[in-house]
């Protein structure tokens, strides 16, 4: 397969080939990775848009390969200039094919699933059954912000590769430890570890979240908006905490805006 380069002023892309066909192997492997299992079994995952491609970049992401149209090669031709992996040029009809966005830019990015290195902040967050994308892509990104160590999910929370994921978080997956385990094993390796382990509920022995200070190292599980957390996991906890809310208003949060609330507070007392 060619190469052949792209020049517009000072910038020179390397453009691996051409992609005119629907039924090209690399269109058809790179549309399969929409599905869970072929990410989970292959170990790579997909995202689009320049600003993640941009911020894949940065953060020296394993990138294996880019789909880009011939508008968006042009547009952001500055971008793709320090890149030197494979960037493969497709027909508009082609990234039609590859899209799973209502208005997108033209930029596919390919790349192996991140292992970044946990900060040890002293501050982990759980997500127990929290099932919308968005709302764990949100926890991951406040948890860039807010200087949290990882995020672990457990039994029913959504995949942080998928793509809406991976939007949701703006790049901070890149960033910040996300790993899928049970959570009852790992709130007992916490707390075997000196970890406090706080659900964050309403239940008889709660305390305000303000209440508990800091100098140790906490971890917070957030459960899922309907049904809240699990009675296992509550049991494996060392208490439960509280937001407090004004009288007669929300009973309750968005699980992203508690978690991003309770990280907040870690980070501000």
């Amino acid at each position: 397969m060619l190469w052949f380069c792209a020049y517009k002023g000072e910038n020179i892309m390397q453009i691996k080939a051409r992609i005119e066909s629907r039924s090209n192997p690399k269109v058809i492997w790179a549309r399969g990775l929409s599905e869970k299992k072929n990410r989970q079994r292959e170990g790579f995952f997909r995202f689009e848009g320049i600003k993640l491609f941009s911020e894949a970049l940065r953060e020296k992401l394993d990138i294996t390969a880019v789909f880009a149209t011939e508008k968006a090669l042009a547009l952001y031709d500055d971008v793709f200039a320090p890149f030197d992996g494979d960037l493969y040029e497709v027909a508009d009809s082609v990234y039609q094919k590859l899209t799973d966005e209502n208005a997108p830019q033209g930029v596919l990015t390919i790349a192996k699933a991140p292992s970044p290195v946990p900060k040890n902040t002293g501050l982990t967050i759980l997500l127990d059954g929290v099932a919308d994308p968005g709302n764990v892509g949100t926890v991951i990104r406040c948890a860039d912000a807010f200087g949290a160590e990882r995020v672990v999910l457990g039994d029913g929370s959504a995949d942080a590769f998928g793509q809406k994921t991976v939007r949701a978080a703006m790049g901070s997956l890149f960033r910040v430890p996300t790993e899928r385990a049970s959570l009852e094993e790992t709130i007992d390796a916490l707390k075997n570890d000196g970890y406090g382990v706080y659900a964050a509920m309403l239940d008889r022995s709660s305390v305000r979240i303000d209440e508990i200070g800091k100098g140790g190292k906490l971890a917070f599980v957030v459960g899922n908006e309907g049904h809240g957390i699990s009675d296992g996991v509550r049991a494996a906890c060392t208490g439960s905490v509280i937001i407090p809310m004004a009288e007669n208003g929300a009973e309750s949060l968005n699980a992203a805006v508690a978690a991003s609330v309770i990280m907040w507070e870690h980070k501000r007392i």
